[in-house]
């Protein structure tokens, strides 16, 4: 099958340069998944789905052509180059346009895991079931396991170009999941878990399960606290969803439309000298991980911040002409339906020196959070926030009770200075990652 969709995509590259295309470029994708989920102990769902398809990219008179397929007979390619080549004339001249060449070197990176095709559906059910154990046991206030369930999946993809970029990769994932739901005095709180991984034997239960009991049962009996300015620690899936916000500031195409508001501070503290920030495509076992972007780049490992320093954006081929540089690895492709654009691989907060512990004992007053609302909202080009909250009051550095119904505003450009303190408990949540993080001074809005 490798060998058919090479040769196809050989084959739409030379009809788009006999359709009078000036180059080209095919991009095909072969998914499969798999999903099944337990309610209460028994199976509810299974879900399988397997799906293919191309798009196909030309450049014509400095113009962008885009079309896709699932339809791979020839009829459909002749279809499908035509109509790239049409769609060419409504977009704007793109002078420095151009689909890049090979490159000298990717990474070698093992992306696939057999056993995971193998692993019978027994297997499977029962790490569903064990990740509910783990969360049903995890404490008595677990009333009960409203889901769990297995995932997993295999992407295989190519990559072909008119300047001889001729590219294969294969990678799977797989993954598992809880909701429980936890009680006390009449009042119900959800928490949900999870656990995710390239390889099957890497896959915690207990990791999943114990993440869904305990924010099950946190904010149990919460109430809301006094307004001021305090301390803030953001536990580290808080925390990675914030500088996630924020990732959107580090494209290069951002900042040259000027919707970044580290635009033209290369160089420039920008964070406290706790913060390094890293976008790494070549790390091993992590789901962000890619020999090659979706442009056929090979990734790299590019530090953004280092020590609150602004020290690189991330770029795509189109970008990073615009700005007389190199590509960083990062036009990312959500599916054979869209055109690159510049994106994240694995972009992570690098692990700090203080235990979680210390990071709390040190507050007088604060919350530590784990939960926000309104992320949505946050304003990439202002660095504007407004979050509602939810978490642990804390005093004297100790956990006194758990608090819901916060509103924490401000800044994120003031926020990265005031960060005074990182953790050396970095956690991954799929493509992006974090330590527990400690934030000074924040205004918090209470009852």
């Amino acid at each position: 099958m490798s060998r058919n969709f090479l040769d196809f995509a050989k084959t739409g590259l030379q009809k788009a340069r006999q359709l009078g295309a000036d180059s080209a470029e095919l991009f095909i994708v072969k998914n499969r998944s798999l999903e099944v989920e337990m309610k209460e102990g028994s199976l509810d769902e299974i879900k399988q789905s397997d799906s293919q398809g191309v798009g196909m990219r030309i450049i014509k008179g400095q113009r962008q052509g885009f079309s896709f397929s699932s339809d791979f007979r020839s009829t459909a390619l002749d279809k499908m180059v035509v109509q790239a080549i049409a769609n060419s004339k409504y977009n704007d001249a793109e002078p420095l346009l151009q689909f890049p060449r090979q490159s000298r070197q990717y990474p070698k990176l093992n992306l696939y895991d057999a056993m995971i095709g193998q692993s019978t559906m027994d297997a499977k059910l029962e790490l569903a079931q064990e990740t509910a154990r783990q969360a049903q046991q995890w404490d008595e206030r677990v009333q009960r396991i409203e889901r769990s369930g297995y995932e997993e999946g295999d992407v295989e993809m190519w990559l072909a170009n008119s300047h001889g970029v001729c590219l294969h990769q294969k990678g799977s994932y797989c993954g598992l999941f809880c909701l429980a739901l936890g009680e006390k005095d009449g009042e119900q709180q959800s928490g949900y878990g999870m656990d995710s991984s390239l390889a099957i034997q890497e896959l915690s239960p207990e990791k999943a399960g114990r993440m869904a009991a305990q924010r099950a049962v946190q904010l149990l009996g919460a109430a809301s606290v006094a307004s001021g300015v305090m301390d803030v620690i953001l536990e580290p899936m808080i925390a990675a969803q914030i500088f996630g916000i924020i990732s959107s500031c580090f494209s290069g195409e951002a900042v040259q439309k000027q919707r970044s508001f580290f635009a033209g501070r290369l160089g420039q503290k920008v964070a406290s000298s706790d913060i390094t920030l890293i976008d790494d495509g070549t790390l091993p076992g992590r789901l962000g991980s890619a020999a090659f972007d979706g442009e056929g780049v090979a990734t790299q490992r590019t530090v953004l911040l280092k020590d609150g320093y602004l020290q690189q954006y991330l770029y795509d081929s189109l970008s990073a002409a615009k700005a007389n540089t190199h590509s960083t690895g990062n036009g990312v492709r959500g599916s054979y339906k869209g055109v690159p654009h510049v994106g994240t691989t694995n972009y992570y907060l690098a692990a700090g020196k203080e235990s979680p512990q210390d990071l709390v004992a040190a507050v007088e007053k604060g919350i530590y959070v784990t939960e926000i609302m309104g992320a949505h909202t946050a304003n990439a080009v202002s660095g504007d926030f407004s979050f509602g909250a939810s978490g642990i009051l804390i005093e004297h550095g100790q956990f006194i009770r758990p608090i819901r119904g916060v509103t924490i505003a401000g800044n994120f450009q003031e926020l990265l200075q005031k960060i005074s303190g990182v953790g050396d408990d970095l956690t991954f949540f799929g493509g992006q990652g974090a330590p527990t993080v400690r934030v000074a001074d924040i205004a918090v809005s209470g009852m």
